[in-house]
């Protein structure tokens, strides 16, 4: 599965630009500022129905247009799929998916996962729980099949429950009946991440030792958000009066984390940030392992200033084990050269883009 076509028009600074793409290798290079970013941006678009950068509309949409369009074509066993996505300044969206128009931008995720790798990517270990929940929820979301509609049931009961906790009085009949299901989804959303985590751990520890010694012991502790020792339905009831004062449910997968250690030690207190960056790519690499193992799909992987980002040994071991997936790749870089150095001279299916002020040239890999 791969993205064959992109046309976009009026995101940020970028021209109206149609490319054909590599199914392996797409590397954008160009000056800062030029719109190399954005041509990621897209494609995540293209992918999550949103941007990456900014949840301002009007700071993607480009000053002079009302509207950003982004408009791909995905093959996947010999078949073309047309993916579009409209998103205006004043909050209105139209997805589409095989000319079919869509509600929900999960739909987009199914048809085109996609994992993005960028300097805010190494949040995922240093930045609050929110990333490792989106991390772990990224890969449950697909590899097991019921976990969207199980998350929205969860998201609902969630809503009602904090609304009941802003009344004066609260019936206490009808938060009986929302609290046992409250705790009946929240176990069954735990159960799916822990399952999940243990699938990934070990391919985890895998390419993490293969890029790094000493990094193979990482481990994993999820914290479910709540004292499992206690029991959630005990937790909620202590908790009560807090959450009628300030008004919200201060436990549940809501408020998961995912602890990270190496040798029984938080990995932020005794690795450098060269190998906490290491680690963060490990991570999100094994996730298009493991995404391939239960599928047998493919995902696309958006890597922003990858140069920057890691030294020129991680670089290419990152780019060896993405090339082995077969997954395809788009990564952007300021030097031409910098780009060209992570892959065999011998890779055919590569293609190299020139991006300037907003102007994307295709160039001859040998130029």
């Amino acid at each position: 599965m791969y993205l064959k076509q992109l046309h976009v028009h009026g995101l940020r600074n970028l021209k109206h630009i149609q490319l054909s793409l590599s199914p392996q290798v797409n590397l954008f290079h160009g000056p800062n500022g030029s719109g190399k970013t954005s041509i990621l941006e897209a494609i995540f678009l293209l992918g999550r129905g949103r941007s990456f950068r900014s949840r301002v509309l009007n700071t993607v949409i480009n000053t002079q247009e009302q509207v950003c369009t982004a408009y791909g074509l995905r093959e996947s066993s010999g078949v073309s799929t047309p993916i579009g996505v409209s998103r205006g300044r004043q909050g209105d969206f139209l997805f589409k998916i095989n000319g079919q128009p869509i509600a929900a931008a999960s739909a987009l995720a199914e048809t085109l996962p996609l994992l993005l790798l960028n300097a805010e990517g190494f949040d995922l270990i240093g930045g609050g729980p929110q990333y490792r929940r989106r991390f772990i929820d990224w890969g449950v979301f697909h590899v097991e099949h019921n976990y969207k509609q199980l998350v929205r049931r969860y998201q609902r009961v969630l809503k009602q429950r904090n609304s009941l906790m802003r009344h004066d009085r609260i019936d206490e009949q009808l938060l009986a009946v929302w609290d046992t299901e409250f705790v009946d989804l929240a176990q069954q959303i735990n159960t799916s991440r822990n399952a999940y985590l243990n699938d990934l751990l070990p391919i985890v520890k895998q390419v993490a030792c293969e890029l790094s010694e000493g990094l193979g012991d990482v481990d994993f502790i999820i914290n479910p958000g709540w004292d499992e020792a206690v029991g959630l339905p005990e937790v909620l009831h202590k908790d009560r009066p807090r959450d009628r004062l300030l008004k919200t449910t201060h436990h549940g997968p809501h408020r998961a984390d995912l602890r990270i250690r190496i040798k029984k030690q938080n990995v932020s207190d005794i690795l450098s940030r060269g190998q906490l960056k290491v680690l963060a790519t490990a991570m999100q690499v094994a996730q298009g392992y493991l995404f391939y193992n239960k599928t047998g799909r493919s995902g696309l992987y958006l890597i922003d200033d990858l140069p920057a980002e890691l030294d020129i040994k991680h670089r290419q071991q990152v780019c060896e084990k993405l090339s082995a997936l077969g997954a395809q790749i788009f990564v952007t870089g300021v030097e031409r050269r910098d780009l060209l150095d992570l892959w065999s001279e011998t890779t055919s299916e590569l293609r190299l883009f020139h991006v300037e002020q907003g102007s994307v040239r295709e160039e001859h890999c040998t130029e």
